[in-house]
């Protein structure tokens, strides 16, 4: 039977988080087992936007140090790297490490941060839906890829960990085709999976030690959960992330993409105890009471199902609403402000997601609250 390793973990406190990180490998032999010497590891972290760690946006820089530190004393190379949404170049990429605190990891270890910003295409015959799948260049020079999620609810596949993490191999701005190319969310979610097999994370971690409730992935509220889930089945770590705040696989659409393909097998929970971790009050604004509800309100006509608003309380006329929408359902009006054409709109929430002033909201039809 497969093992999902928890580690109870307060806070980030440095000596605390390389403890939990520790544990958690030491519950598969070692990492030694993971990495050997002179492996180049790419550690795929979280890093949706520049923002500064305490907003439980992106993985937090205690964890990602904490699993350098151990790739290196494994002999191994680190190589801390993430495509968030928006263009993939150095000059965007070196904010968003320096503000989520990546870039200090990389000089107080000496690690990585990826410098290559080329891309590539895999073939996956086994895939489901996306047999050719873009991805950036860095992953043709590395031996193995370690996945580091940050535990969070989301607006289209109800949770995000370590398998929708994965979308950050997708170069940049090819985000918004493949959101264009997979509009139904059962058909991205797919794609997600065929990402993840495409890939093979050699292993997976979440950070769960604060996550995020309410409107995730960027404009909920930080939630303190107190732990670090890890192993080799990147599903399989959802899985009990999802347990974790309070939600079974069929509510999170990437697991129910692989439930039908038997990969949620089997599994035991090794390490500290789950239970007193459970979160059964966790604010998860898509959360039903029926199977793969959310997949059937997304075949719903356009007009019971939910979608975004601008609130304009906050908006700066960035435009990163514009550059995001896959529909091109959005334009700037006279005075600078986003408005959306809903008939064009197909309900994936990047605006949402990527909006850096958390100024957009996912309304919800009375039809579709009294479905759930």
């Amino acid at each position: 039977m497969e093992r999902v390793a928890v580690a109870n973990c307060p806070d980030y406190g440095r000596e605390r988080v390389e403890a939990a990180v520790r544990e958690i490998f030491e519950q598969f032999g070692s990492i030694q087992q993971i990495v050997r010497p002179g492996m180049r590891v790419l550690v795929k972290l979280n890093l949706l936007m520049k923002r500064k760690p305490e907003r439980a946006t992106t993985t937090h820089p205690e964890v990602a140090r904490a699993i350098a530190q151990a790739i290196q004393q494994a002999g191994g190379v680190a190589i801390l790297a993430d495509s968030p949404g928006g263009p993939y170049t150095r000059g965007m990429l070196s904010g968003v490490y320096e503000t989520c605190g990546i870039r200090a990891v990389a000089e107080e270890t000496g690690c990585q941060i990826n410098d290559d910003f080329s891309t590539a295409t895999r073939f996956y015959p086994e895939a489901v839906v996306a047999k050719h799948l873009d991805v950036i260049g860095v992953l043709d020079h590395v031996d193995a890829v370690i996945c580091v999620g940050k535990l969070k609810t989301h607006g289209l596949t109800t949770m995000t960990g370590c398998v929708k993490n994965l979308f950050g191999l997708v170069p940049g701005t090819t985000k918004v085709e493949y959101h264009a190319r997979y509009p139904q969310t059962d058909v991205f979610s797919d794609m997600l999976v065929d990402l993840c097999g495409c890939v093979k994370p050699c292993f997976s971690i979440l950070d769960a030690i604060e996550g995020m409730e309410g409107e995730g992935p960027s404009g909920g509220q930080p939630r303190r959960i107190g732990a670090l889930i890890g192993g080799t089945n990147a599903h399989l770590v959802d899985a009990v992330g999802a347990r974790l705040i309070g939600l079974r696989a069929e509510e999170v659409t990437t697991l129910l993409a692989a439930k039908r393909r038997g990969l949620l097998v089997p599994y035991e929970c090794v390490g500290d105890p789950i239970e007193p971790l459970i979160q059964r009050d966790f604010d998860i604004p898509m959360r039903s009471r029926k199977s793969g509800w959310v997949n059937w309100v997304n075949r719903l006509p356009q007009a019971f199902r939910p979608r975004p608003v601008f609130t304009h309380r906050q908006c700066d006329g960035c435009g990163t609403c514009v550059r995001a929408c896959p529909g091109k359902a959005i334009t700037m009006d006279a005075a600078n402000r986003p408005h959306i054409q809903l008939k064009k709109c197909i309900r994936c929430y990047c605006c949402q997601e990527l909006c850096p002033k958390t100024d957009i909201e996912i309304s919800r039809s009375f039809f579709v609250r009294l479905l759930k």
